[in-house]
């Protein structure tokens, strides 16, 4: 379940709280509330929705939504104050399509990056076994209230023994004014046979096309999920147009920044040496630990 608190809105300050229902204690998480809060829902209780909230730059009452089980969106144009759903956001062709994430660009455009996948591997060994998979983006040139009917394939994979599985991909906007605005970062694990990888790809026309992925990883991690991966990817660019991101690297966060618009990164350095991935409270299945990342205005 998503819902909105919109004092916290009326600041451009958005506050998502995800409930969902454990399939162990089959009980409902409830997150407290501020104080003096009004709560809209945008989505039935019950459902892993993972949701990612940006909000337009140059037209900050302009905010979208994203959410899964299958890729969904909403958008508000008073500031979080009244939302209608925006059809389209799916990859279609692929039974489920998830780990959403948006940005919005200086010109309004809503872009959001996901996973699309037919079946996943083996249980937390997700390049074990799984079927045709990809990162995609789909772009909304009204600023989320409808989305492209095609989807642009950053990377996939067809289905063919020991294929690796493209997943949590994170994409960022360059919002400066700077040599790189407009360009668009992604970011994901890609999980192997034997090992995952942090891949990379970055698009200078607005989402349109992108670069082949290149792994940024300095380090490998382990091929599974719960424990020793690299993974988490997250980013932010600073007023200077530098890209700085993170991800865990097991047990670490590890930190790395680019200064030529994505082209070459600086040699991958530990900036917390323990900070678990994952933590599993007693009335949901997992919490994850990623890192996120942000710049403020004076760099």
């Amino acid at each position: 379940m998503i819902v909105v608190d919109k004092r916290a809105l009326s600041s451009i300050i958005i506050s998502l709280l995800l409930s969902s229902v454990s399939s162990v204690a089959n009980a409902q998480t409830v997150m407290p509330l501020a104080p003096n809060s009004t709560v809209i829902q945008l989505t039935p209780g019950g459902h892993f929705s993972e949701p990612s909230v940006a909000v337009d730059p140059d037209e900050p009452a302009h905010v979208c939504v994203v959410y899964q089980t299958v890729a969904a969106a909403a958008y508000s144009t008073d500031a979080g104050e009244h939302w209608k759903p925006a059809p389209g956001a799916a990859v279609d062709g692929y039974r489920v399509s998830g780990d959403v994430s948006v940005v919005y660009d200086n010109a309004g455009h809503a872009i959001m990056s996901c996973i699309a996948f037919d079946k996943l591997g083996t249980a937390d060994y997700w390049g074990h076994g799984a079927t045709r998979n990809g990162i995609f983006v789909k772009r909304s040139l009204d600023g989320g209230k409808t989305w492209d009917a095609g989807s642009i394939a950053v990377d996939s994979q067809a289905t063919k023994p020991g294929i690796p599985f493209e997943d949590k991909p994170y994409i960022v906007a360059d919002n400066t004014h700077g040599p790189f605005e407009g360009y668009l970062y992604i970011g994901w694990t890609e999980w192997r046979l034997a090992e995952s990888v942090i891949l990379f790809s970055r698009s200078t026309d607005d989402g349109v096309t992108w670069s082949k992925p290149v792994d940024i990883s300095d380090v490998h991690g382990l091929p599974r999920d719960d424990n020793g991966g690299v993974e988490g990817f997250d980013g932010t660019v600073s007023p200077d147009g530098v890209l700085h991101v993170v991800w865990t690297n097991g047990n670490e966060i590890v930190y790395k920044s680019s200064s030529d618009g994505g082209k070459t990164f600086i040699h991958e350095r530990e900036i917390i040496a323990t900070a678990p991935a994952f933590f599993k409270p007693s009335d949901v299945y997992r919490a994850n630990g990623f890192p996120q990342i942000a710049s403020d205005g004076n760099g």
